[in-house]
């Protein structure tokens, strides 16, 4: 089987997971090491940024909550990103139907390289707008705007409760939504590079996971191909599988026409 055939697999197969919440048996009382709102009718696993929010507005440790993400992104990094978010796997259909699968983004002139590396900050500063605002409000502030939260719990509510009336909130979340894919129509993985917040997190221990990407040097013609193939538009070969931007998709190692690239299950750290 091919690795593309199995991401998909993995991404269909962590959607139905998040999505067996028929009954009390099947609700997993554990969060998702991936963006997936517990608003969703029949959510079977609780969203660890709204968990975080709410144990930070309840002014309390959030131990086990931090203790399991930090196992989890250790063992995986950020390649839950690139194989098991539904929200990422919606983007990556997206930029397939807009012919895009393959570009690196914004194009590389100077000015707008840098444009796109300070942009790519904005989710760290999003990451503690959302600790900030958890903590100051005793709210889940993120939870307010969150267009996971819209696609996979609002929309939903509002089709099974049609004479409910919503308020301005919903709206909102509808608005972030409608923005977020319609950027992903122009940019792949737009959500991920620049305002996911868990993604901040998990692309930290990129260059501690157990799951990474290695490169054979020796074989490598430096042709380019996996940096174009890239739906996070790295720009170097020393950010395949250690930057915090990488998500550990392979698509890298797919397109390489020399096998340099490999994802592995790694024995030790990476240089």
């Amino acid at each position: 089987m091919r690795l593309r055939d199995k991401r998909r697999l993995a991404q269909a197969a962590a959607f139905l997971a998040c999505n067996m919440g028929f009954t009390a048996a099947t609700q997993t009382g554990l969060v998702a090491p991936f963006m997936f709102c517990h608003g969703c009718p029949l959510a079977s696993f609780a969203c660890p940024i709204g968990a975080l929010q709410h144990f930070l507005g309840a002014h309390t440790a959030p131990l086990f909550l931090t203790g399991f993400l930090a196992l989890a992104f250790l063992v995986l990094g950020r390649a839950a990103c690139g194989w098991l978010c539904p929200f990422g796997a919606l983007q990556d259909l997206l930029a397939r139907l807009a012919g895009i699968g393959k570009a690196k983004g914004p194009p590389s002139a100077l000015r707008l390289a840098r444009l796109d590396r300070a942009a790519r900050k904005a989710k760290f500063l999003v990451l503690l707008g959302t600790i900030a605002g958890s903590w100051a409000l005793a709210g889940t502030t993120f939870c307010w705007f969150c267009p996971v939260g819209a696609l996979f719990a609002g929309i939903p509510y509002k089709l099974t409760h049609m004479d409910t009336r919503l308020g301005l909130l919903f709206y909102a979340h509808l608005a972030v939504l409608a923005l977020v894919l319609v950027i992903a129509l122009l940019l792949p993985r737009a959500w991920c590079r620049y305002a996911c917040p868990l993604g901040a997190i998990a692309g930290l221990f990129n260059r501690l996971s157990l799951i990474g990407i290695e490169l054979d040097r020796d074989k490598c013609v430096g042709c380019g191909a996996c940096l174009e193939a890239c739906p996070m538009g790295l720009r170097s070969l020393d950010d395949i599988g250690t930057s915090v931007e990488c998500i550990l998709c392979g698509r890298c190692a797919e397109a390489c026409p020399t096998g340099a690239l490999r994802l592995s299950l790694l024995a030790g750290s990476r240089e």
